[in-house]
């Protein structure tokens, strides 16, 4: 089996001139769902070159409702609502406007068998696409409530696959409630969009409306800056006033004029001037920090690290 895997790599590598171009996640080859008696007469250049290829894969267990479109493990399934054996979904309890269309490949990942039977399995074959008229979307593919809860009973397209790449050249668009009824004809109920990471509903968040996140930041900064022009105020009233205690004198008639400044006091004013005048500096240095450096840095939609993003949005 290595000399095998060896030799088609090394088909790769003289069509392609490259190392490797075959997965490196599991073997590039793999034969193991076959019994020895086949595996010993697979030819060596099997597939290679897009010539048909003889792999294992599952026998898929067919309902009486379905019409069946296969070759090799890729597959398109017509039927009603099906997640798993024939009596699962609504289609097992016989539900009338359940129709479906299961589009699957990689039955039985990860290592398909050859000569069994297998049901639809949403968390072990490779990769799904599927669409029901009437489903319980987010059971099927054991996705957690989140804050707008489960879809049951109600049309529903699911899609799985180890990488899911959704790419729009001019745009995407994910848009909710666009109509105010759902295919039931009921009410439809106005939900958003939520981001659900590791199926893990904990910690579960609203998003910020970034210009409302400006807004609010910038009437801060007013506010900061209206304290900082207080705090400055009141540093020189107090400087002053320590100026007026520190050199402070009386009238003694008994010396016939005004006495020195009070020893204790002098030292003391002038050191507290001195701090004051410090916190001025500081004060002077933080309004410019914050009404300056910090609103051109975060709050300024022409710089780098603008909070909002240039392309993306959210109501």
């Amino acid at each position: 089996m290595a000399t095998l895997t060896y030799q088609i790599n090394l088909t790769y590598k003289i069509i392609y001139g490259i190392p490797n171009i075959m997965p490196n996640t599991i073997d590039s080859v793999d034969y193991s769902g076959f019994s020895s008696a086949i595996t010993e007469t697979i030819p060596e250049n099997n597939g290679v070159n897009g010539r048909a290829m003889l792999e294992p894969f599952p026998t898929y267990i067919t309902a009486p409702c379905e019409k069946v479109t296969q070759h090799g493990n890729s597959w398109i399934v017509l039927g009603r609502d099906r997640p798993a054996s024939r009596a699962s979904g609504y289609s097992g309890q016989g539900h009338t406007q359940a129709s479906s269309i299961d589009i699957v490949v990689g039955r039985g990942a990860p290592v398909p068998i050859s000569n069994i039977n297998v049901d639809p399995s949403f968390s072990n074959d490779a990769a799904r696409i599927y669409i029901s008229q009437k489903t319980d979307i987010d059971d099927n593919f054991r996705i957690v409530n989140g804050g707008m809860g489960k879809s049951i009973a109600k049309s529903g397209i699911g899609i799985k696959a180890d990488a899911v790449r959704i790419i729009g050249t001019e745009g995407i668009k994910l848009v909710t409630r666009t109509s105010v009824t759902n295919s039931k004809g009921g009410s439809a109920t106005p939900s958003g969009i939520e981001l659900i990471a590791v199926n893990d509903e904990e910690g579960l968040q609203s998003m910020v409306k970034g210009q409302n996140m400006v807004e609010a930041l910038s009437g801060l900064e007013d506010r900061i800056s209206d304290l900082s022009a207080l705090v400055l105020n009141f540093l020189k009233a107090q400087a002053s006033f320590n100026s007026s205690i520190a050199s402070h004198t009386h009238v003694s008639f008994s010396l016939g004029g005004p006495t020195a400044p009070s020893i204790e006091l002098l030292p003391a004013g002038i050191n507290a001037t001195l701090e004051s005048a410090e916190a001025m500096v500081d004060n002077f240095k933080g309004r410019m920090n914050t009404n300056i450096l910090w609103h051109n840095k975060y709050l300024n939609p022409m710089s780098s690290k603008y909070i909002c993003s240039k392309y993306n949005k959210v109501n």
